[in-house]
């Protein structure tokens, strides 16, 4: 299992020491830089009447590239174009960074995207079966949206484990939850069922790091993907999001090539009225 979190920064480089000054050169003459400096002008002046611009910000942002920034699903889940799923886990540092970016994302696209969540659990992690169940239980009872950063708050800044019952219950009555409402939720066998389920689901999704965001059952990225980790994760999405309905959109205009089969018809047998004739023709010829 790939674990969420990235390896300490490395320590302070200590500074080599400074070089020998290099050897005085005579100045250019400034004659010689005024033809280039002309020139160069001159260039800019014609890329700005041709409406050429820098791009907005310090750097273009590169175009994500398959198997670096993010990778197709060996085997593609059947799904709308504009499904976007987030696998992530209640105590992973990048899924607590990632989780209100994303969900602003998703409310700034015409038509808003519904993110479809996922939490990351493995059969043999207990803790991570357990934030799955809770997500479940908080799921029953309508209010994972409202109390995903309260979650993320208690789990990764207060370090409290809300996989305990008791705990648990604190928590929620610290925000406004009936906690006899959530612990109901909690030993309810539709939440068990779907807790138990949720390690296959992630498997279908061929995720194997969180937070990970599939985008139209096709693409996935991750921020282990990316030079600028979570940061760059939403940028990511974004085009893979408007890539996968692009191509969609072409699927749907290409033409369908349609083949005819050929009609097979069968010998015509004779008619009664044809032997009748041919067996004349043969008395004749008597």
């Amino acid at each position: 299992m790939t674990t969420s979190t990235r390896p300490a920064a490395p320590a302070h480089a200590v500074p080599a020491p400074a070089s020998a000054a290099p050897a005085a050169r005579r100045p250019r003459s400034s004659s010689r830089r005024k033809p280039l400096i002309r020139a160069l002008v001159a260039l800019c002046a014609s890329l700005a009447l041709l409406g050429l611009q820098a791009p907005a910000g310090a750097a273009a942002r590169a175009v994500p590239v398959a198997g670096q920034q993010y990778r197709q699903l060996a085997h593609p889940v059947a799904a709308s174009p504009r499904e976007v799923v987030e696998v992530f886990w209640y105590n992973c540092a990048h899924s607590y960074q990632l989780a209100q970016p994303l969900r602003d994302w998703a409310a700034q696209q015409d038509p808003p995207v519904t993110i479809r969540y996922i939490p990351a659990a493995w059969p043999d992690q207990p803790l991570e079966m357990g934030y799955a169940r809770l997500y479940y239980a908080l799921v029953k009872l309508g209010v994972e949206d409202q109390v995903e950063q309260s979650v993320f708050h208690a789990v990764r800044d207060e370090h409290r484990n809300l996989t305990d019952p008791d705990t648990m219950s604190e928590w929620a009555d610290s925000q406004g939850i009936d906690s006899q409402q959530l612990l109901a939720a909690w030993n309810s066998p539709e939440v068990q069922q779907e807790t138990q389920a949720a390690p296959a689901l992630r498997e279908k999704y061929d995720v194997q790091a969180m937070p990970s965001v599939v985008v139209g059952g096709r693409y996935l990225t991750d921020p282990f993907m990316l030079p600028d980790g979570v940061a760059g994760t939403v940028p990511t999405v974004d085009y893979l999001y408007q890539h996968s309905i692009a191509e969609a959109a072409a699927a749907a205009k290409a033409p369908k090539k349609t083949t005819v089969p050929k009609k097979v018809t069968a010998p015509k047998k004779a008619t009664a009225h044809k032997k009748a004739n041919a067996h004349k023709r043969i008395h004749k010829k008597r």
